[in-house]
């Protein structure tokens, strides 16, 4: 109740005392609370400490909640959100690095949302809360602590679902990423600049595929003919590879070998 294990939800509960709760360490037990919240007209988030624990309510995560709407014909909607941090090269071991875009990215139901800033973090945040659909947001350690503006003049800013952002425009190679690769990406468009090499920077920000702006994806790279995918996860929990293989299937036509 002191803001949780990474501080992230400090002054919660000076705020909003009775929306705050402090549940056992059981995974399966407080996301299912938070699904039978949800099915009842509640908008519950639910922080899962590192996405390797996900693993512990997969039943709940991916069986019920991501399910069910479908299932039901739509009579019931599960509006809820899980947050989760990325903490690869956190020094944390192996059972509390994995990245959780490709696993979510498997099921049916769940929209997956990872914003690199903090402005955007206030818009896709207030976005999944809106949605009727369960919303992962993915974290990372590693951008806990940088700095940036939030939109002080609009907190009810919202980024809207399922569209990419142009972070740096160039014409010859675009370059894709999420979460820490929009830093590492733009370090290295600069770096490549001086060798007449000029890279288009595009965030995904959503990730699951329902949701991924393929729109904005190909203008990019109908413009550039090249693709690149950064992204911070071993190779088999990633989404490049999806991602990927569905640029070849729409853009072929826009590729030079």
């Amino acid at each position: 109740l002191h803001g949780g294990a990474y501080q992230a939800t400090k002054g919660i509960k000076e705020v909003f005392p009775e929306r705050l709760i402090n549940t056992p360490i059981s995974e399966c037990g407080f996301v299912g609370m938070a699904g039978g919240a949800a099915a009842n007209g509640m908008r519950p988030v639910v922080e899962i400490m590192f996405p390797d624990f996900a693993l512990v309510a997969c039943d709940q995560l991916f069986n019920q909640i991501g399910k069910l709407k479908y299932m039901y014909g739509g009579q019931v909607s599960f509006p809820l959100v899980v947050r989760t941090r990325v903490a690869i090269g956190q020094g944390y071991g192996g059972q509390h690095s994995m990245s959780p875009a490709g696993l979510f990215g498997l099921f049916s139901g769940w929209r997956v949302m990872a914003p690199s800033n903090p402005f955007d973090y206030v818009g896709m945040f207030n976005t999944a809360a809106q949605l009727n659909d369960p919303v992962l947001i993915i974290e990372h350690a590693d951008l806990y602590n940088q700095k940036g503006g939030i939109p002080t003049d609009n907190m009810d800013y919202y980024v809207k679902y399922g569209r990419a952002k142009i972070i740096r425009t160039g014409s010859h190679v675009t370059l894709l990423t999420y979460l820490t690769g929009v830093n590492d990406a733009l370090a290295a468009a600069r770096e490549l600049k001086p060798e007449g090499i000029d890279v288009e920077v595009i965030d995904l920000r959503t990730l699951d595929y329902t949701g991924m702006d393929f729109e904005t994806i190909g203008e990019s790279v109908e413009k550039t003919g090249h693709v690149v995918i950064l992204e911070q996860t071993p190779r088999s929990m990633g989404i490049a590879s999806r991602v990927s293989d569905e640029i070849q299937e729409r853009f072929f036509d826009y590729l030079d070998s």
